[in-house]
């Protein structure tokens, strides 16, 4: 059997060769930018202490060259991982990852792309540990055909319509739901953008009321984790089951994954009131739950304005 650290360097040599053959702006298309072997083993890792099963049914709905296949191959022994699936759109990854990992018989790859694919329809054919760094590609990169297949897909799936201004992240998400077996974990690789913008509003709804989220890790700007996007990088980790009432949801930020720099417990009913959720844990939001008697003038300062006599542009009525 080969060593695990021999099969990671022949990996990062492989992935090395086909980043520099292929054009920036082409993997830049596709949204494919490559997990550093560092933050996958972090994550495998921080999987092993959370997830206790006898056995792993492991899917990666992004596979490329199997960086999360490795980590999970160096933290789990082989004699608990009963089955693994990767899914790879791009054929060069695709016969990479084929030469690569052929010599491990639990691994079935598929040529395929994710959202296209039937979920499985029995329990034991879904997955209880899942691992993905999904596409990076934005919305107006995405044709008007292909949105629109993808919120529809959302929205058969999990019943929530999502933003045509989605990433194509936020659909791997979603889409996801049911592959996962009940109590299943799932570790996210996203923008920490969905925790800020509006088309973020229908993930957090996901993750708030049709899962257990369990923690939002946010690397700092300053620790970018792609070298070749600059983009705020967090880990969002949730398990396949509902959330109680009084459940709490950690949020991290800077160092690492593991040993994060900052680190704080959140209420879930304070985070159902919170547009934005990017201030955790550095900052604290304290909200007053019971509404009743609560006013605008609790939040803000209000003064008159100029008067333009355009009110219906300016003032909007509770339906629109």
């Amino acid at each position: 059997m080969v060593s695990t650290d021999l099969i990671e360097r022949s990996r990062l040599e492989i992935q090395k060769n086909i980043d520099a053959r292929k054009l920036h702006e082409a993997r830049r298309k596709f949204g494919q930018f490559a997990t550093p072997t560092s933050l996958a083993m972090e994550m495998l890792q921080y999987a092993s202490t959370v997830l206790n099963q006898s056995e792993i049914c492991f899917l990666d709905p992004a596979f490329g060259t199997g960086v999360f296949y490795s980590a999970l191959l160096s933290v789990f022994s082989r004699d608990i991982i009963r089955k693994a699936i990767g899914f790879e759109i791009d054929e060069t990854y695709w016969h990479a990852a084929i030469d690569l990992w052929n010599h491990e018989p639990p691994l079935s790859l598929q040529l395929a792309d994710f959202t296209r694919i039937p979920s499985p329809e029995s329990e034991q054919g879904k997955f209880n540990l899942i691992i993905c760094n999904p596409p990076y590609v934005r919305h107006h990169a995405m044709t008007t055909s292909e949105k629109q297949r993808l919120i529809e897909a959302v929205t058969t799936t999990i019943g929530i319509k999502p933003s045509g201004y989605s990433g194509l992240y936020c659909y791997f998400l979603m889409l996801s739901h049911n592959w996962m077996t009940k109590g299943a974990l799932a570790g996210w690789l996203i923008p920490s953008e969905f925790m800020d913008v509006n088309y973020g509003r229908q993930v957090k709804e996901y993750l708030l009321n049709q899962v257990t989220l369990l923690r939002i890790h946010r690397f700092s700007p300053s620790e970018v984790q792609f070298n070749d996007a600059l983009v705020s990088s967090a880990v969002v980790w949730f398990k396949n089951c509902i959330p109680s009432s009084n459940h709490t949801i950690e949020f991290s930020y800077g160092g690492t994954l593991l040993e994060p720099s900052f680190s704080k417990k959140i209420p879930i009913a304070t985070l159902k009131h919170l547009p934005k959720w990017s201030g955790f844990p550095l900052n604290s939001y304290e909200l007053t739950l019971e509404t009743e008697n609560t006013k605008l003038g609790n939040f803000f300062t209000i003064k008159r304005g100029i008067a333009t006599g355009a009110n219906e542009f300016f003032v909007l009525t509770r339906e629109s």
